[in-house]
């Protein structure tokens, strides 16, 4: 019998392992097939072929592409966004900014399809890129720029600059995830791989420190 049809309880017996409902499996599918073609470009005939339905048959559990598309950015980005406003409980230190960048390439590194699905919505525009703006975006940068300490030494210096602090750790950590491809490539290794992941830790913290020394 496949491993993946086991499972094994904890006396040791091997037990038939329970199939996902259907509606998770469409959710599966439907984040593979945005990740690899967008919003725009994917149909429910692709995610019906993948999970072995009709397409008729997604209308059982979602109205429709939108909904599904809904769906998986809450399932992907509901965590992120938890990992994010953690990092911004109580007072900034260089050892809870290191935890909280493993944090998130660690999250990346489990969701590959989170990188890529953010991408395509944000260069897609229009109401997707409205629907990250609302839901998760905006409110978190409201928060962020209000947390942001005044030590700061680039805010300190030209407090103009302050939004561009807030979101460039962001963009560094979303961007190593999108280019994670050509990284692999450039230095023949797993960007994703613990040994990686923790040398870009260690250079998003360095670069961190190097914002809050006086």
């Amino acid at each position: 019998m496949p491993r993946s049809a086991q499972a094994v309880n904890g006396s040791g017996v091997s037990q038939m392992t329970q199939p996902k409902p259907t509606r998770e499996r469409i959710l599966d599918a439907a984040e593979q097939v945005f990740a690899e073609r967008g919003y725009d470009a994917a149909s429910l005939g692709d995610v019906a072929d993948r999970v072995g339905i009709r397409p008729q048959g997604i209308y059982n559990h979602y109205k429709g592409k939108w909904e599904l598309w809904v769906a998986v950015l809450e399932r992907l980005l509901d965590p992120l966004f938890e990992t994010l406003d953690t990092a911004l409980e109580g007072p900034p230190t260089p050892e809870r900014g290191k935890r909280g960048l493993a944090a998130e390439i660690a999250l990346h590194a489990r969701n590959p399809n989170l990188a890529r699905v953010v991408q395509y919505a944000t260069l897609a525009g229009g109401r997707q890129l409205q629907l990250l703006l609302e839901r998760w975006y905006r409110p978190f940068f409201q928060r962020a720029l209000l947390l942001t300490p005044e030590k700061n030494a680039i805010v300190r210096k030209n407090p103009a600059l302050l939004p561009w602090v807030v979101t460039g750790f962001h963009n560094l950590v979303l961007g190593y995830a999108t280019m994670a491809p050509l990284t692999r490539e450039l230095l023949g290794i797993d960007p994703f791989a613990p040994e990686a992941a923790a040398r870009q830790t260690e250079f998003l913290t360095e670069l961190q420190d190097m914002l809050f020394r006086q």
